[in-house]
C-alpha cells in the first residue's frame, strides 16, 4: 500500500497539463485541478475557432485526439466509481500516465493547426480551453 501511495504522490507531482499560448502548444506544470475533456467541450472549441476551409483538415487529428482523451477519462471515472481506495488510487495513477501520453499526442496533432490560426482564433480557443481547466 505504501508503494502505491508513493507512486501516486510522485505521479501527481510530475504530471503536467496541456498548455496552449500564442507561442504554440506546450506541457505546463501540474495544475491544481485536472483538465476534463467532454464531447460537448470539443464541439464548443471547434465552434469558437471559426475554422476556415484551409484549417478544417488540420482540425480533424486534433478532434480525434481530444475524443480519445475524453473516452479514456470516462473509462477511468467509471472504473473508479465502485472500487476500493487502493484500486481508485492505482487507477488514477494509470490514468495520469495515459493522459500524459495523450497530451503529447495532442500537442503533435495541434501544433500545425495552431500555426495556421489567426490571433482572434487563438484568443477564442484559449477562452474555451480555460473554461475546460487548461492553465496558461
Amino acid at each position: 500500500m505504501f508503494k502505491t501511495a508513493l507512486a501516486g504522490a510522485v505521479a501527481l507531482a510530475t504530471v503536467a497539463s496541456f498548455s496552449i499560448s500564442f507561442d504554440g502548444v506546450g506541457i505546463a506544470p501540474a495544475a491544481a485541478q485536472e483538465v476534463v475533456v467532454s464531447h460537448a467541450q470539443i464541439a464548443r472549441l471547434r465552434s469558437a475557432l471559426h475554422l476556415t476551409a484551409d484549417q478544417e483538415h488540420l482540425w480533424r487529428p486534433v478532434e480525434a485526439t481530444l475524443r480519445t482523451i475524453a473516452q479514456q477519462q470516462q473509462k477511468y471515472r467509471v472504473a473508479s466509481a465502485d472500487s476500493t481506495f487502493y484500486e481508485r488510487a492505482q487507477s488514477r495513477v494509470s490514468g495520469y500516465a495515459i493522459t500524459m501520453v495523450s497530451m503529447q499526442k495532442l500537442r503533435a496533432a495541434a501544433q500545425p493547426l495552431i500555426g495556421r490560426l489567426n490571433d482572434d482564433q487563438k484568443h477564442a480557443g484559449m477562452q474555451v480551453l480555460q473554461s475546460m481547466g487548461v492553465s496558461f
